[in-house]
């Protein structure tokens, strides 16, 4: 049941991200929606299987899209280091570290994603609208984000998922 869950809600963020948000005019701006799906796999899941499953879902967003290869990859396995490292010093309880965790998450991919666009363009030059993509990304985590995050939280609780991952019990997600 656990892995049924992983996997189905891996492919259904995949499938909406790749085919339904581009094709939606007021929903292209949006941020990449498997941030805080690895958020939510470096809380709740063991080592042993978060880690592999960080690295596919990198290897498919890499694949799907036109970023260069090894893009998404570095980027997930970055975060989900750093959500590690995180919460072993802060509670996951806290809605305020969630909000800033997927929106720090969201900033660093889009400089990240600036900064290899920009090593690759021949002449350095970014598109004339790269701010005012990063600013509705941003918006759009904010508005988004730990919402998102919590209703794969409340899922998982309510699906009655084991949690042996790095994160307390599910009592302490409130």
């Amino acid at each position: 049941m656990r892995y049924g869950f992983y996997i189905g809600t891996c492919l259904f963020l995949l499938v909406v991200q790749t085919t339904i948000l581009p094709n939606l005019p007021v929903l292209r701006g949006m941020y990449d929606l498997l941030i805080p799906f690895v958020i939510f796999i470096s809380i709740c899941l063991p080592m042993r299987e978060s880690v592999p499953c960080a690295l596919i879902l990198g290897l498919i967003m890499d694949n799907l899209s036109g970023s260069p290869f090894g893009l998404y990859v570095t980027f997930y396995l970055w975060l989900f280091i750093g959500v590690r490292f995180i919460i072993k010093f802060l509670r996951v309880s806290n809605k305020f570290l969630l909000l800033v965790v997927v929106i720090v998450a969201v900033l660093i991919e889009n400089i990240l994603m600036i900064a290899t666009f920009t090593f690759f363009e021949p002449a350095g030059q970014l598109p004339a609208d790269v701010f005012l993509i990063v600013a509705q990304q941003f918006l759009w985590a904010l508005a988004t984000g730990p919402v998102f995050l919590l209703c794969l939280l409340n899922l998982a609780k309510r699906f009655n998922l084991q949690w042996d991952g790095a994160a307390p019990q599910p009592n302490a997600y409130g």
